[in-house]
């Protein structure tokens, strides 16, 4: 087809547009756990939820914005 790129583009559009709408459930749990929340957590918070959704966007989606979970200190012995 000479024009797949245009039958694609609603396709991208409303990949999009789910991408968006996950993001902000994310900022959401992730601001409720103070921050504290990686994505794992956040994964688990998803899917309890009612959220289907897998790790792997969750994790590339957290990256992409810079939402990170706080990461425990070290213990010294």
């Amino acid at each position: 087809m000479a024009y797949a790129h245009v039958a694609g583009e609603s396709a991208r559009r409303a990949r999009q547009w789910e991408e968006d709408a996950l993001v902000a459930e994310i900022r959401v749990l992730h601001a409720g756990s103070r921050g504290a929340y990686g994505a794992l957590r956040v994964h688990a918070a998803l899917r309890r939820a009612g959220r289907a959704v897998n790790l792997k966007p969750v994790e590339r989606l957290m990256r992409e914005r810079c939402i990170v979970g706080i990461t425990r200190r070290r213990r010294r012995g």
